[in-house]
């Protein structure tokens, strides 16, 4: 363990998290387009947008859904509490259905054979038929609607529009810095393969973490289930510990700044305005 942690400079942690900033900007403006086909009126990035990102720290409080409900309050003068629920929903269940696909793909890949990679041809494609072809999504919300009444409204109005391309672009463009902030962290730690199945086994342990709702985001749960599997994909304890401590460090981080500099940016150009 502490060989795996002298191989770390906080320089390489600085630039991280520079790297995963765009990553929860890309989310963010992800969630802003749901919420546009929703209402079918444009948001104002440069307001709601530092509000998602302020609401995903908000939720790291235990049970997950404060951070709805700070975001809820924040843009109730635009959007209903039903409008940011069902974009809230819709977004993680496209975020992970593309997760899913993405980290099965990669793991055959690298237990077996690269040929695996072609297997993210038909998930991309699935999830783009998924935003072209909204009939899904639609139905999906006339059943919750079943149980949560204070949706039916929704269902009420007009079919939901097909999401443009850009889409399933802003989400596969989210694993790209994804990755990138894998190779920047553990430089020096591991060689670049390594780096990227390390990446790919934290985003499984993600998704097998989802169902630890009353623990604020999965913490702890995710990096326990990470580093209990070091004969599983062929790597040590302390290189697994030391990865799953850093990734914490570098996303939280890189949350806190995302938030804190959209902020900025729109209380400047509420003052350039003046």
């Amino acid at each position: 363990m502490r060989l795996s942690l002298a191989a770390i400079r906080w320089q390489q942690i600085a630039f991280a998290v520079l790297a995963a900033i765009p990553m929860f900007v890309l989310k963010g403006w992800y969630h802003l387009s749901l919420l546009d086909r929703i209402n079918a009126a444009p948001s104002a990035r440069h307001v709601d947008l530092p509000i998602y990102l302020q609401a995903q720290i908000v939720r790291y409080l235990p049970g997950k859904i404060w951070g709805v409900v700070y975001q809820t309050r924040r843009m109730s003068g635009t959007h209903s509490p039903s409008e940011i629920v069902i974009a809230n929903l819709w977004q993680m269940a496209m975020t992970n259905a593309l997760s899913a696909g993405l980290i099965i793909s990669l793991l055959l890949a690298f237990r077996y054979s690269h040929a695996w990679l072609f297997l993210l041809v038909p998930v991309i494609a699935s999830v783009e038929w998924l935003h072209r072809h909204p009939a899904i999504e639609s139905w999906g919300l006339r059943q919750l609607s079943r149980f949560l009444p204070r949706l039916a409204p929704l269902t009420a109005n007009k079919p939901l529009p097909p999401m443009p391309w850009t889409g399933t672009i802003l989400l596969c463009s989210e694993w790209i810095f994804y990755f990138l902030v894998f190779a920047v962290m553990l430089h020096g730690l591991a060689w670049l393969p390594e780096r990227l199945l390390l990446g790919t086994w934290y985003g499984a342990a993600s998704l097998l973490a989802l169902a630890a709702f009353v623990v604020p985001a999965g913490l702890a749960v995710r990096e326990a289930i990470f580093v209990a599997a070091p004969n599983l994909i062929g790597i040590d304890a302390a290189t697994l510990a030391v990865t799953a401590a850093l990734a914490r460090l570098v996303f939280l981080g890189a949350e806190i700044a995302a938030a804190t500099l959209a902020s900025i940016l729109t209380l400047w150009a509420r003052h350039e305005r003046r």
